[in-house]
């Protein structure tokens, strides 16, 4: 393997590595599962859908792994 594939390799293996750590970010023991349908009943009640946020969420998430692949981060 050449120099400039080995450095290649350890930038995608770094990327990985962010994406690994923000995996870990949120662990159930501190952020236990909402109660899903109370919840969705709540934002409904407040004029939202739990889809809603939930697609709001996603966005945010792949917008952050983007970030790390293209190095904006």
């Amino acid at each position: 393997m050449d120099d400039q594939m080995e450095e290649e390799l350890d930038a995608l293996r770094a990327k990985l590595h962010r994406i690994d750590q923000w995996c870990e970010a949120y662990p159930l023991a501190v952020f236990p599962e909402p109660d899903f349908a109370k919840a969705a009943a709540l934002l409904e009640a407040g004029g939202m859908t739990i889809d809603a946020i939930s697609a709001s969420n996603m966005r945010h998430v792949l917008k952050g792994i983007r970030k790390i692949i293209d190095d904006k981060e």
